[in-house]
């Protein structure tokens, strides 16, 4: 299971399959996931540092929560389409 998906189904335990599903057949969407995941090791990366640090941290949160949000709405996106 490739580093990206492997992080975004521990996010969400609850939709491993979807997000496996659409991670095989979409590349937008294996596109999306890499992109999270380079985030949130980022973001782990930048935690606890010093004041330069930190506020490119919360940057990098703030684009986390973009793209969990688009994230989720792909995945709302497939399940109404089927």
């Amino acid at each position: 299971m490739p580093s990206s998906l492997t992080l975004v189904t521990e996010r969400y335990p609850q939709l491993r399959g979807r997000v496996a599903r659409l991670y095989q057949s979409d590349e937008p969407f294996q596109e999306l996931c890499d992109e999270l995941a380079d985030c949130l090791r980022a973001v782990g990366r930048l935690e606890g540092r010093e004041a330069g640090g930190q506020a490119l941290c919360r940057e990098y949160n703030a684009l986390c929560q973009r793209l969990e949000a688009e994230l989720l709405r792909r995945l709302r996106e497939a399940e109404a389409t089927g």
